[in-house]
């Protein structure tokens, strides 16, 4: 059975939809599985809209442009969204869309997570851990389900410096931490975060993994794939190239260096973190699930396949990766900047705090002074430098660390790809042009994420240009006070001067 074939006429629940990745996969699902049945979408009321409204701001995005010119009112057609809530009991959903849920779907991708890194300890536990136990209970009642795909994170595990495609044991047991998070008074729940914890750097990635110990156990159950992306970045080219719809990750620093905002970043230049193109992730997560069906078929697995959707070879270092974004940002520079684009790395955290309050907390403090004093409306930098640092502090456990992942399952599924599918779900990225692809996502974050008016781009470059020149000669006149104070105050005696001075001339 081909993997259109399979999904013909059956209906899918997909948790997390409005998500990133939630987004690529329904829209995945539809333009490649054009007769699928209905795609069930579990959403939750927010700020009083209801969820035709939010699926309607879910299919209002540029990637959805593709299949609406090719097949008009299809996503439409396709989509069935359920009221309901990750964080509730049941998932919040009525007994009538609970048992239209348990009648007619066949496949569940649960996507949804909190992928905050500061989020509360109980948070993060209802929404991860709990959310995952109860969409569980839900998928073991489904009469006709074919398989139930776990979307994990390859981080989940960062307390290795391995990570093999298996399931590993967590310090905790899930219904412990499902209990604590239950009971225990919220404010302290966060004074016990860090005890909580333990090795583990952050809630995200202690929840994730204790939200695979639920899927392990119903291995015999239910047919269960758990995946694990890496960092999920723009898309590579399917539909379009560099799409992406939020500042996770590298491309967020690399927009924040683009506006001048950011100066100099916590973390190691050298270490090579392991990225992956948000629609590879998506076509090899819709090959997992029909391959674990068609597994069903053949004999009864006593195992959970699991998938490190990890790029490895193809990534590229900190250094090399924010060289590749600056190139790009300099031929296609922002239209508003506060200054010329750069950026430094440090592993030296008083050097790192010394140079963001001179580089960048002192500028943004007086930018917003300045456009006060005009009467200029504008976004507050100060705040924002503020957000930038704890995020920049969230993310110094992994960019100043490295792991090997092995993802021989991932790449072996490609070999299982029936050669009718292959058009459409192919993700062989062996032949990925790291540096066009680097491109593409810089000028797609600048499209996507910031509306950038390509017409403005010969104006942006003489911007660039200025701000090259004021840097050099900000940095010249710098430089000459310090060695006038320097010489000045006998700090360096004059006569040094005068011996570099003979030296160049002796030259």
């Amino acid at each position: 059975m081909s993997i259109q074939d399979f999904f013909k006429g059956r209906n899918v629940l997909v948790t997390g939809a409005t998500g990133f990745m939630g987004k690529v996969l329904i829209e995945k699902l539809v333009r490649s599985c054009p007769d699928i049945g209905k795609i069930c979408l579990l959403v939750r009321n927010k700020k009083g809209k209801d969820t035709n409204s939010r699926i309607k701001e879910i299919l209002d995005v540029k990637l959805f442009d593709t299949i609406k010119e090719q097949k008009p009112g299809l996503m439409e057609e396709k989509l069935y969204p359920v009221l309901g809530d990750m964080t509730e009991l049941r998932l919040g959903l009525s007994d009538e869309d609970y048992s239209f849920l348990v009648e007619n779907v066949s496949v569940v991708f649960h996507v949804a997570a909190s992928v905050r890194f500061d989020e509360p300890i109980r948070d993060a536990t209802i929404m991860n851990v709990r959310g995952t136990r109860e969409v569980v209970q839900l998928a073991k009642q489904m009469k006709r389900l074919k398989v139930f795909l776990h979307v994990s994170t390859a981080y989940c595990n960062c307390i290795r410096e391995h990570v093999e495609e298996k399931v590993y044991e967590s310090p905790i047991g899930w219904r412990e931490a499902i209990s604590i998070a239950e009971n225990l008074d919220p404010t302290m729940s966060s004074i016990l975060t860090k005890k909580f914890l333990g090795s583990f750097p952050n809630t995200y990635t202690l929840t994730k993994l204790l939200a695979e110990q639920i899927i392990n156990e119903e291995r015999n159950n239910i047919p269960v794939v758990i995946f694990r992306p890496s960092i999920v970045i723009s898309s590579l080219n399917d539909p379009i190239k560099g799409w992406i719809d939020n500042f996770n990750g590298p491309i967020g620093l690399m927009m924040a260096c683009g506006k001048g905002i950011v100066r100099i970043t916590y973390g190691d230049k050298s270490i090579v973190p392991d990225y992956m193109a948000v629609d590879i992730s998506i076509k090899s997560m819709i090959v997992a699930a029909w391959h674990r069906s068609k597994s069903n078929l053949l004999e009864k697995e006593n195992y959970v396949p699991v998938y490190n959707s990890a790029s490895v070879s193809k990534s590229v270092s900190n250094e090399q990766l924010l060289d590749l974004g600056m190139k790009t940002l300099e031929q296609y520079p922002f239209d508003e900047m506060m200054w010329r684009p750069t950026i430094k790395f440090t592993t030296c955290f008083y050097y790192y705090y010394l140079s963001t309050i001179i580089e960048q907390v002192f500028p943004a403090i007086f930018f917003d002074a300045f456009l006060d004093l005009i009467g200029k409306p504008h976004k507050r930098l100060l705040p924002l430098q503020q957000k930038i640092y704890v995020v920049t502090m969230a993310l110094s456990y992994f960019t100043t660390k490295s792991w090997k992942f092995d993802n021989s399952n991932f790449l072996g599924l490609i070999d299982k790809i029936p050669d009718v599918d292959r058009k459409e779900f192919d993700y062989d990225f062996k032949d990925v042009d790291i540096i066009e692809f680097m491109k593409n996502a810089t000028i797609g974050s600048q499209k996507y994420l910031f509306n950038v008016d390509e017409t403005k781009l010969p104006f942006a470059r003489k911007l660039l240009n200025r701000f090259v020149w004021m840097d050099r000669i900000l940095k010249t006149f710098g430089a000459t006070i310090l060695v006038f104070i320097l010489f000045y105050f006998n700090i360096i005696p004059s006569t040094f001067l005068y011996n570099i001075c003979c030296h160049f001339r002796s030259i």
